[in-house]
């Protein structure tokens, strides 16, 4: 007996701690809500309530004179980035977010995470394909950077073309500028 009320505390305890974790990737009322991913972007656009939240009654009674008509889908989020502290993610107007990959966000592509967390620096895709997503908090924080890149000092070429592999580093070629880069995408001297 002792050792089964042990087992249900644990699993109790267990469900809460999990339960809470997933919760703190959720926004809430206050959180806020910017244009563009990082601290140093284009700042704030909203601190306070959710723009269009409404309130439904979502428990059957006899008097549901009361109940939105709209249900469940009648809440609204405020679209934009956010910050926990997993990393930034986006939030769409229908509360959900992008995860395990690329979105195109206000005319920039970014790659998120399963977690839906916006990914920096070196992306190597599933083809083996790499990408360079901006590690730099200037306003395009997470963005995939394409043409001549300088990364730590050397310089990579990123393909400009929307062709479908947009942004995919540029390997052993010659660029369209006239330039070769090697095997590593490395500008040959």
């Amino acid at each position: 007996m002792k050792k089964i009320k042990r087992l249900t505390l644990t699993a109790a305890l267990a469900f809460c701690a999990i339960l809470w974790f997933s919760m703190a990737a959720f926004a809430d009322d206050t959180q806020e809500v910017r244009d563009f991913p990082g601290f140093n972007g284009s700042g704030s656009k909203q601190v306070g309530p959710i723009e269009g939240s409404v309130s439904y009654d979502c428990w059957y009674d006899d008097d549901d004179s009361d109940d939105d008509d709209g249900g469940p889908g009648a809440y609204t989020y405020k679209r934009g980035w956010r910050y926990s502290p997993g990393g930034w993610w986006f939030q769409n107007s229908d509360g959900s977010w992008p995860s395990n990959g690329w979105k195109h966000i206000d005319g920039r592509w970014y790659m998120f995470d399963n977690g839906g967390h916006m990914m920096t620096g070196w992306y190597t895709d599933g083809n083996g394909n790499k990408f360079y997503l901006n590690p730099t908090d200037d306003g395009t924080l997470g963005s995939m950077r394409i043409g001549w890149q300088i990364v730590n000092g050397k310089a990579y070429y990123f393909n400009t073309m929307s062709d479908g592999t947009l942004g995919r580093l540029l390997v052993n070629t010659t660029t369209p500028d006239g330039y070769h880069v090697g095997t590593d995408g490395i500008m040959a001297r």
